[in-house]
């Protein structure tokens, strides 16, 4: 009897080591989609791909460490709502993004064009922010649901769980497993998008100085905020090569466009009298704001001049 007991003793400590499959534990905490300031939780239906942002971790209002996802690493990635299908279209190490604190605190992702991010409403002062689902190329990335009543599924998982070269688009890896992604090792969550306008277009916010005799680009860097159709805001900086902010793939709707007065300035030169902003190059003074409705083909471009004297 002692020998058995001993037998089954050990039948235990073999089952219960560590990494043995009876052990793997799922991912704890949650995700979620939202809008970019992290205003609603797993909305009905989204007006757009464009729209649906990721968030995870404690909703709106509720306690910081309600459902927090474990610190770390993670990849994500949007199917259809059974995971056959793979919609995202950049490389896996591009929808990257970063835990902190049990928050999405960061976009990590490297390889394609960065996914934009919003700040968390809640739980902004924990550093907590979202993710857009689609890279910049929206709509055309991520590709339009198989499924006939418009569901989507998006899924997360630890980078070290993931299965396959992130270098890749996609990883197929097996049953149990989607593109890389382990469903016991992953946390998905189903959301509802329309489909993306057919008509859009590009939008240029130029940054320019004026000292009176000549007016040039400013390559320093402009806080620029813009409110999208959708009501979506986001702050942006114009660029060191031509002074601008440049966004494609807009759709259909009313934009407002505001410069931060408080941009930089070269330490020989001071601003001087008040803003003044120009839409597709007719100047409107003393405006720090454009708001326009786009219902055409043809782009469209904001310009900011403000006034500066210049020493020598």
């Amino acid at each position: 009897m002692k020998y058995l007991n001993q037998s089954m003793l050990l039948s235990f400590a073999i089952f219960l080591l560590p990494g043995s499959p009876a052990s793997a534990a799922g991912v704890s905490g949650a995700i979620f989609t939202t809008d970019a300031n992290g205003t609603i939780v797993n909305a009905n239906q989204y007006p757009s791909k464009c729209a649906v942002y990721l968030d995870g971790g404690p909703g709106p209002h509720a306690p910081a460490k309600a459902a927090g996802l474990p610190d770390g690493d993670y990849f994500f990635q949007v199917t259809d709502p059974n995971g056959t299908t793979l919609l995202s279209t950049d490389p896996v190490s591009n929808r990257r993004f970063r835990v902190t604190g049990g928050f999405i605190t960061a976009f990590t992702g490297t390889g394609g064009p960065a996914h934009r991010t919003g700040i968390d409403q809640d739980h902004g002062a924990q550093g907590a922010v979202t993710i857009q689902l689609a890279n910049p190329t929206c709509p055309d990335d991520f590709l339009n649901t198989t499924n006939a009543g418009g569901v989507y599924k998006v899924w997360a998982t630890p980078v070290g769980s993931y299965v396959g070269n992130p270098a890749n688009v996609d990883n197929p890896c097996g049953n149990g497993c989607f593109h890389g992604f382990v469903a016991s090792q992953s946390k998905t969550d189903n959301f509802k998008a329309l489909p993306a306008p057919a008509s859009t277009f590009c939008l240029t916010v130029q940054k320019q100085f004026n000292d009176g005799s000549a007016t040039y680009a400013d390559l320093l860097g402009w806080g620029i905020t813009i409110t999208d159709a959708l009501g979506v805001t986001n702050q942006y900086t114009t660029d060191s090569t031509a002074g601008q902010v440049n966004l494609c793939q807009l759709p259909v709707g009313t934009y407002t466009v505001t410069e931060n007065p408080t941009g930089p300035v070269t330490t020989s030169c001071y601003l001087d009298g008040p803003l003044q902003t120009g839409l597709n190059s007719v100047i409107q003074p003393t405006q720090s704001t454009v708001t326009f409705t786009w219902n055409s083909n043809a782009p469209v471009t904001v310009t900011f001049v403000t006034s500066i004297f210049c020493t020598q």
